[in-house]
């Protein structure tokens, strides 16, 4: 049966699986439900407790919210499921394509959909964009200095959005961490990105090039003992 296959923190794709209770399961991740989201003859389906069972959230589905766990979009031939057509295939990839991340801020739960060249199904736009930024992200979390507030930083941009730290026991630096992990953000990138949303970002401090894996700056040129030996 032909499907699109939107999985947490991947690209949406094309993919194959079989009509059979055990295949549909196997590909959601546990037992199945519906959603019927669209007027078309396709559905939604997705794991049913993903939500209970603490399942990554994966995408912000219209009139039904944000689906936890992998889903996957088929069509419907009479009570039974069926493959999509090349058409629709196309157009529920183009829908879900980008993986989305869920934020908490002041004015509540938001998501945001975001690229990582780095993942299989990267688009090749993206690429284009990812070299054109020197190599940075569109999207990093930071920690605003001499605070331990968490913020979500755009590229070409001299502004911030505040985060809250959600999960209990977890510091900001943690927060920060694992909002950048699911990004695909590297401390190099996330160093760069913080000196250029403050001070701009044709500064070389916004090259992530200048940083080593810690997010540290790189050492240029012998130390001043070095020079007078």
């Amino acid at each position: 049966m032909k499907v699109v296959m939107a999985e947490p923190g991947q690209y949406a794709r094309a993919a194959e699986i079989g009509d059979g209770l055990e295949s549909l399961q196997k590909a959601v991740g546990g037992l199945i439900d519906c959603a019927y989201p669209w007027r078309e003859k396709v559905c939604i389906v997705c794991n049913d407790e993903g939500l209970i069972n603490g399942m990554p959230m994966n995408r912000a589905v219209e009139r039904y919210g944000a689906l936890a766990g992998p889903f996957f979009i088929c069509g419907i031939s009479g009570e039974n499921f069926c493959s999509l057509t090349d058409a629709q295939v196309q157009k529920y990839r183009k829908m879900f394509l980008r993986p989305q991340i869920f934020l908490h801020t002041e004015r509540g739960v938001g998501y945001l959909e975001y690229d990582n060249v780095t993942l299989p199904g990267a688009p090749q736009e993206a690429i284009d964009q990812f070299k054109k930024r020197n190599g940075l992200p569109e999207f990093c979390c930071c920690l605003l200095p001499g605070t331990e507030m968490p913020v979500l930083v755009r590229y070409g941009e001299r502004s911030y959005v505040p985060l809250e730290v959600r999960d209990p026991g977890e510091r900001a630096e943690e927060t920060a961490g694992r909002l950048n992990r699911q990004l695909g953000v590297t401390k190099q990138q996330q160093a760069a990105m913080l000196w250029g949303s403050m001070f701009g970002w044709d500064i070389p401090a916004a090259d992530p090039a200048r940083y080593d894996e810690q997010g540290m700056p790189k050492r240029h040129g012998p130390k001043h003992e070095d020079r007078q030996r």
